[in-house]
């Protein structure tokens, strides 16, 4: 091995000796303080600068783009960070609302949160997660804080099926606040329910509140419904038609209350 390490040398000793002259030379260029040396060694220095300086720019390019790389990973932290404090700070701002709720209701209610929506294709409904378990069955009004939701049509151990207002279905007995007069109200389309055949000799307005009417075994009397929002006449021009806009956001509750009794 050793033979070998002589013998590269031998073969290479002029690239060596020249080698060895250019470092002798460095070393003696920049151990020399007379003048004319010294510009020669801030030519030096420049030459060595200009060599190194696409690696010190790779290197300072690395490290912007591993900065960049760690602020957008710590913009992403604090942004699912703010999510999830605004998601607590509206839950809370829910909770709130049902405590109070629970507070000033005389009824025997249950609190659920709704776990699905859409749950059958024959019904417009959801899904809570109560049932027989807590003392629930069906055909037991369903509410949130904001007024009626629908009404329990079958239970599990667990959870339960809610028959909602937007159903094709429902039916719910109602009374206008102010002017008295009782109707069937059914869903329209849209956000919208109706109630039809009101004597077109009663006078009732926008504005004016929908309640439960109390005449069911399922409602209880005054249950906040919705609000008149248009009367128009009907078809047959002998009676008209209120259009009303329920209270309950069907497509954004997440928690309701069922009555279990009254």
């Amino acid at each position: 091995m050793f033979v070998r390490i002589l013998n590269f040398i031998y073969k290479n000793h002029e690239y060596f000796v020249f080698a060895l002259l250019i470092i002798l030379s460095i070393i003696i260029l920049m151990t020399n303080d007379a003048a004319p040396i010294r510009k020669i060694q801030g030519k030096v220095a420049d030459f060595f600068y200009f060599l190194h300086y696409p690696r010190l720019w790779i290197n300072e390019l690395s490290d912007i783009v591993e900065e960049n790389r760690q602020l957008k990973r710590e913009n992403l932290r604090l942004k699912l960070l703010n999510w999830e404090m605004l998601e607590a700070y509206e839950e809370n701002k829910r909770l709130r609302k049902l405590l109070g709720f629970m507070k000033n209701t005389t009824y025997d209610i249950v609190p659920a949160k709704v776990l699905n929506r859409g749950v059958t294709p024959v019904l417009s409904s959801i899904l809570i997660n109560v049932g027989e378990k807590q003392g629930i069955r069906a055909n037991m009004a369903v509410i949130s804080v904001s007024g009626v939701v629908g009404k329990v049509v079958c239970s599990g151990e667990n959870t339960s099926i809610v028959q909602v207002l937007d159903d094709v279905n429902f039916r719910l007995s109602v009374r206008f606040q102010t002017s008295r007069v009782l109707g069937i109200m059914k869903w329209r389309s849209g956000e919208f329910a109706e109630v039809r055949n009101i004597p077109s000799s009663l006078n009732i307005y926008p504005g004016e509140k929908v309640i439960t009417s109390g005449f069911s075994d399922i409602f209880p009397k005054g249950l906040l419904v919705g609000e008149v929002v248009e009367v128009i006449p009907s078809e047959d021009k002998i009676s008209q038609v209120a259009i009303i806009r329920p209270f309950a956001n069907l497509k954004k509750i997440e928690e309701v209350f069922v009555i279990r009794k009254f």
